[in-house]
This record gives structure tokens, C-alpha cells and sequence, in this order.
């Protein structure tokens, strides 16, 4: 086969693609013939030539770029893949000379410039880091739509990421009914995505969960097999089994090593195509491990089986001290779970800022690394894109330079915007995990106040403007667009009132305080994924770390400065006992929790329970606040935005029985020990517990508010 006869692209898109790379235009070959472009994996005729240059390393690959010929040569069908993939963002790129050389060998890990050649000629050799870097579907919540899944995949490949582990928890054929066969319909889905997957390159691996009510005999083991089976024959490959979040005889460790073993002898090893196993063990970080549960796993479960480990704890960075740990309980190396971006503990959020902290010379210690990112999958792209970042060129990871070619790419006609944006959804917040991002807002107190504030209503009209871009990331953020809009006016009414304050003003204070408070009462009204059957509905929070709460301080504190003053129009200022927030609400240490939490379920109720809820906290979280045409507070559950009725339950039914702000809203009044809660409006009586429930009556009860 002659070098050339694999591909042979025209001359005029040869031409285009050589004035990126080249001082001059250069002319086609003198012989008549297009220029030569050779593709092919080590072993190919093709690349005979190049076998030498082909890194030794699993989907490394070698690409070479002159004037007259492009070789692309694979180690592996990947390595192929991926110098294509390489090759086609290189022609992309607008740089030239030296500018291009310097950006060459920033993003790979070999770079050698040809001279005497002509124009700006090069050869890459490049590999990977990690063996298996990817994605892990493995949130609770909304589970991504198979449009969704479809778009990763196309995503994955061009980041060169290969491992993509579909193991959503609201999945029933993956958790609860594990037993049972896919539907048709869902099947054929599932399908239509393994063979999306594997066109771009990417190990699909489908995840059972049968911890929760297995029974450790024969029939389930032959029940687990069954249904391993079924989907192998729907084309996958790769499979994992989850022991996470459950308790009491499921979470047996040497019954979980004899069952992986019993699937690798009588699964995994009866076919040669398919991978070794992955386990997510019980005890899945440092924080949680106790007794001999790790090591039983490290000596009893066959080696080739790969463990899935968090880090020290549920939400953690990894680094090199926590490997050498965990591996040495494990007796191999770790396949990270990286709980990041994940957003079902603070689901108000979007983490969109850079993805850093995990060590940059981990990677002899790993046997893949795995992101669980949001239910908002184009959101969770621009982390993702640093993970494949991450995990290609480990070393040379630079997060800062990662984060702004990922916001570049994913929205290149509105980057400056979507800078603004993901810049202000940054942090978690408190949370019961307690990982924090710094660096939220970076561009406040650099710029005047009012221009800071300006800006967030320019850039997010910028966004909601834009239809060029895609569509698909727009839909998604759009109530976190709509929120810093509005968090945008809300600043500039805050200067407003303090300008105002200044000039001794009080006609003018007060009309920009009623402009404020119009404002958030259009800010509560957004809910993201609002709508029917969404397992989990969010109110959005913008820059919830540094700008939403100068804005609730400043007003709180113009609003007792103007007090001090003025009398004119005190019946427009509030009189709060509590300030609106996601709380914990308390009584006699105990936390009032949603314990069937739904947004579709009617006619239960929370009750209070000892301990704090580590796995899934939102269902203790209340978000209470001030209804502006009452004066009185609104309960919600964080979880699933149920309101609290007046019995103290959740709506009877929530169609013939709608939230009434008449019925349904509180008066707190405080007292040395926390809170008494009394029904206003229409309703009557004080919150009390009995038999740990709420209950309305003639008696209080004293309640504790915290927040989280």
C-alpha cells in the first residue's frame, strides 16, 4: 500500500489547512498529486516507516506535520483515534510559528520541530497518563437524558477521555429491580449508546447495584450473572458491580469478594472481550473504613478486580500520601471516584470554576480516575474537560490554562461572558462534606461596585441572547443566568440605597429598597428543572460565597442605618426574627428530616431524627423565607421543595390542595432557647413534637434554627 493511498485530502483543503502552519502558502507537489497524508496503527504497511516513533505506551500515538506530508501512527486503534483527534485541533488553531511550537508543547508530551524543511514543521509523540480516565454517572437526582449521553460521547472522544461507567442511583434496572431485564424500548437505548460509545473510543461500563436487598446464596449469584449476560448481548463489554451508600448484610466484605470472584470464573473469564471487573466497596473512603472490610477485599477478591476509592473522605481531592494508603489496604492500586463537580449535596450551586487539588504525580498509583459530575451535563463539561486534561499529561496539568480553553471551546461566541459566569459559580458552601473552592468572583473589589454589578446584567443578557452557541448549555444554566441577572440589579439597587443613605435621601432609599425586594421575589420563583416528574428541583444560587451575601448584609445593614434616621416608610422595611436561608431545623438535638423524599409524593410528613444525614443532607435542609405579601415564612425541604402545611406535613395533595400563603406560612418569634413556630393567617396554633412529629396545637415547642 502506498504511504498515501490510506487518505488523500484535496489540495485546497490541504492548502487551508497548511496556511495555519506554514509562513506561506505552499503550492500542491510538483508530481500532480495531492499532498500525502498517512494514517495507521503500529503494525500497518502504512507506518512501517514511523514504527520507531509510535510510543510504546497504550494509545500513544505519533503525528508529524510538514509542508508536503501529515503522518498520524498509532500505537492501538485509540492512539489512531486520538493523533487524528490531535491533528484536527492543531489545523484548528489560528496560531503560527513560534506562538504554535510554544503552544504544542504546552498540551504534549513530546514536541521536536523539523528544520530545513520549511514553514513551521513538527513531530508529536504523545500518550496518556492514566490507562482509563473518564466519567462515572453515579448521582443522585436526575439522571442525564440519552441526548445527554449521546453528546458526552461525542465530547469524550475529542478529550480523549475512554471510560464512561453508567450507574445512575434513579436508574430502577440498575438499583432496585436490578434482577430484571430492561424494558425493550430502554434496551434498545441502552444500546444506541454503547455503539455511540464505542465509536468515539470509550469503555462503556454498565454498573449493578445489588447490595441493597441481595441474598448471599446461589440463585442471586446466578441472578447477577443473568443479568450481566443480557447486557453483554445488548454489545457491552465492561462492567462494574456497586456495594455504595447501604448497610447491614449487603455490606459483608467477604461476601462481597466471594461474589466478584464467583463473576470473574463464571462471567468475565467465559469471554474473551470483556474487562476485568470494577467494585465500589462499602467503605468507599478513609473516613468511613473501620475493622478488616478493606483488607478482606485486598486478599480475598481476585487482583485483577479494580476498587473504587473516594478518598479520605465522600468529597476529597486525591493525593499522593491518600494512594499510598489506600493501596496498601487494597493490595493494588485504587480506581479513583472523584466526587467533583457533583452537585447533589448543594444542588442550589453550579461548580463551574477549576478543577484543581488533586496530585499531579499520582498516576503510577491510580488504575483509573473517574469523575461523578452534575445531573446538568453540559455544565459539568467544563470540569470534564479539565479531568481529560488532567488525566492525559498528568505533569504538566495546568488548571488555571485548562479552565480557559474549556470556557473558549464550550461557548467560543460568548467567551467573555460565560467567563463572568462561570467565575460566580464557583463554591459549595457549608456543607456536610466540606469541600470548598476558592477564587468565586475573582474580579469583585477590582472594579468599582456598581460596574462589578453592571457587568453581571450585560454578560447574562449576553448569554440568554445567544442562539449560536450551543443551545443544549444554554437551556441548562439558564435559571443561574437568570439568577446573576437579577443578582446584577439587586447590587446596583443596594448602591443605590447607599447613595441614597449618603445624600440623606429617604424617598429615594425607600424606592430602591421596594425595587430590591421586587427583585427577589422574581429571583424565589426560579427553580431549576421545574418541571413535571424532576426527582430534584433547586432554587439558584449565584456567587453564594462572596457577592449573595454582601448583597443580603448591605441590605440588612442600610436597612438599620436608615432606621436611625428616618421614619418615612418603616412599614416597607421588614421585621425579620430570621433572615430568609437553608437551614437546619431542630429540636432537642434532633434534625426534622424528609425522610420519603419526593417532589411527586403526597400525604406524608418529616419527622425528626438523631442523627445527621451524611449521604444525601438537602433531606434535613429547610429552606426557610420571608413571603413579601405576608410578612410571614414559607417551609420548604431542600431536597424536593415540599411545603411544610399548616398539621405540620407535606401537602395532602398537592393539586386539590395547593400551597396557600394564607394557610401555609409561619411566624418565628425568638426566645432565649431558639424559636417558638406559630401558624399564621387563616391557621392557628404553635408548632409542637410528639411521638417525633410535628404537631399544631395550643402548646409550643422550642425549636433550634442553624444554618448548614
Amino acid at each position: 500500500m502506498k504511504r498515501h493511498a490510506l487518505f488523500l485530502i484535496s489540495s485546497l483543503f490541504f492548502l487551508s489547512i497548511i496556511s495555519v502552519h506554514a509562513k506561506e502558502t505552499l503550492p500542491p507537489r510538483g508530481d500532480g498529486e495531492g499532498t500525502a497524508v498517512v494514517v495507521g496503527t503500529f503494525g500497518d504497511k502504512a507506518v512501517k516507516a514511523y514504527r520507531k516513533k509510535i510510543p510504546l505506551q497504550a494509545e500513544g500515538y505519533y503525528l508529524k506535520v510538514t509542508p508536503t506530508e501529515v503522518v498520524v501512527a498509532g500505537r492501538d486503534e485509540s492512539g489512531t483515534f486520538y493523533g487524528r483527534q490531535a491533528l484536527k485541533a492543531i489545523t484548528g488553531s489560528s496560531l503560527k510559528g513560534e506562538n504554535l511550537l510554544r503552544s504544542l508543547r504546552e498540551q504534549y508530551k513530546e514536541v521536536l520541530p523539523l528544520e530545513g524543511v520549511g514553514g513551521s514543521s513538527f513531530e508529536i509523540r504523545d500518550w496518556p497518563s492514566v490507562a482509563c480516565r473518564g466519567v462515572i454517572e453515579g448521582f443522585y437526582g436526575n439522571p442525564w437524558s440519552h441526548e445527554d449521553r449521546l453528546r458526552q460521547f461525542d465530547f469524550y472522544g475529542k478529550r480523549r477521555l475512554n471510560i464512561y461507567v453508567y450507574g445512575p442511583k434513579d436508574d430502577p434496572y440498575h438499583r432496585t429491580h436490578w434482577r430484571e431485564p430492561y424494558p425493550e424500548a430502554e434496551a434498545a437505548r441502552l444500546k444506541e449508546l454503547v455503539q455511540a460509545a464505542h465509536r468515539n473510543h470509550v469503555q462503556f461500563v454498565w454498573a449493578i447495584h445489588p447490595g441493597g436487598d441481595i441474598q448471599w446464596n446461589r440463585a442471586d449469584s446466578l441472578a447477577v450473572v443473568n443479568k450481566l449476560n443480557l447486557m453483554y448481548g445488548l454489545g457491552i463489554r465492561s462492567f462494574a458491580v456497586f456495594f455504595d451508600d447501604i448497610g447491614g448484610e449487603g455490606a459483608r466484605g467477604e461476601k462481597q469478594a466471594g461474589l466478584m470472584n464467583y463473576l470473574t470464573d463464571n462471567f468475565v473469564r467465559k469471554h474473551k472481550d470483556v474487562e476485568p471487573l470494577i467494585i465500589c466497596p462499602t467503605q468507599y473512603n478513609k473516613s468511613w473504613s473501620h475493622g478488616d472490610y478493606l483488607s478482606t477485599l485486598g486478599t480475598q477478591m481476585y487482583p485483577e478486580v479494580r476498587i473504587m476509592w473516594t478518598g479520605n473522605s465522600v468529597v476529597d481531592m486525591i493525593e499522593r500520601d491518600d494512594l499510598e494508603w489506600i493501596n496498601a489496604q487494597i493490595k493494588r492500586k485504587a480506581f479513583i471516584w472523584l466526587n467533583y463537580p457533583v452537585n447533589d449535596y448543594c444542588q442550589s450551586r453550579l461548580l463551574m470554576g477549576k478543577t484543581y487539588g488533586n496530585g499531579l504525580d499520582i498516576a503510577d498509583l491510580v488504575s483509573g480516575f473517574c469523575s461523578n459530575p452534575m445531573e446538568y451535563a453540559e455544565a459539568s463539561k467544563v470540569s470534564l474537560y479539565s479531568i481529560a486534561d488532567y488525566c492525559w499529561n498528568m505533569p504538566a496539568y495546568d488548571a488555571e490554562k485548562s479552565w480557559e480553553n474549556a470556557i473558549a471551546e464550550l461557548m467560543p461566541t460568548s467567551k467573555a461572558a460565560f467567563r463572568l459566569f462561570c467565575d460566580n459559580n464557583v463554591d459549595l458552601g457549608k456543607t456536610a462534606h466540606g469541600l470548598r473552592r476558592e477564587g468565586e468572583s475573582s474580579g469583585w473589589g477590582k472594579v468599582p461596585n456598581d460596574h462589578y454589578f453592571r457587568a453581571l446584567v450585560t454578560e447574562a443578557d449576553a448569554l440568554l441572547a445567544d442562539s449560536i452557541s450551543q443551545p443544549e448549555m444554554l437551556q441548562e444554566i439558564k435559571p443561574w443566568v437568570e439568577t446573576m441577572r437579577l443578582l446584577g440589579q439587586s447590587g446596583l439597587q443596594v448602591f443605590y440605597m447607599q447613595r441614597a443613605l449618603q445624600q440623606k435621601d429617604s424617598v429615594s432609599f425607600i424606592a430602591h429598597y421596594r425595587a430590591l425586594q421586587k427583585l427577589k421575589e422574581k429571583q424565589n420563583g426560579i427553580i431549576s428543572r421545574n418541571y413535571e416528574g424532576s426527582v430534584v428541583k433547586a432554587k439558584p444560587v449565584v456567587s453564594g460565597s462572596r457577592l449573595t451575601p454582601w448583597v443580603d448584609a448591605m441590605t440588612v445593614q442600610l436597612v438599620k442605618d436608615y432606621k436611625h434616621f428616618y421614619s418615612y416608610g418603616l412599614e416597607f422595611l421588614p421585621q425579620q426574627a430570621i433572615e430568609d436561608g437553608i437551614y437546619y431545623i431542630m429540636y432537642k438535638g434532633k434534625y426534622l428530616t424528609d425522610v420519603h423524599a419526593s417532589p411527586d409524593r403526597d400525604g406524608d410528613f418529616p419527622v425528626f431524627v438523631a442523627e445527621p444525614d451524611t449521604i444525601n443532607p438537602q433531606r434535613q435542609l429547610w429552606s426557610i423565607e420571608l413571603v413579601p405579601a405576608t410578612g410571614r415564612f414559607k417551609i420548604t425541604n431542600a431536597q424536593d421543595g415540599r411545603y411544610v402545611n399548616e398539621l405540620g406535613a407535606f401537602w395532602a395533595d398537592k393539586n386539590t390542595k395547593p400551597y396557600n400563603e394564607e394557610w401555609n406560612t409561619y411566624v418565628f418569634i425568638k426566645t432565649p432557647d431558639g424559636y417558638t413556630i406559630q401558624c399564621g393567617g387563616r391557621a392557628s396554633g404553635s408548632w409542637y413534637v410528639e411521638d417525633d412529629r410535628i404537631k399544631n396545637g395550643k402548646q409550643s415547642g422550642t425549636f433550634q434554627i442553624k444554618a448548614p
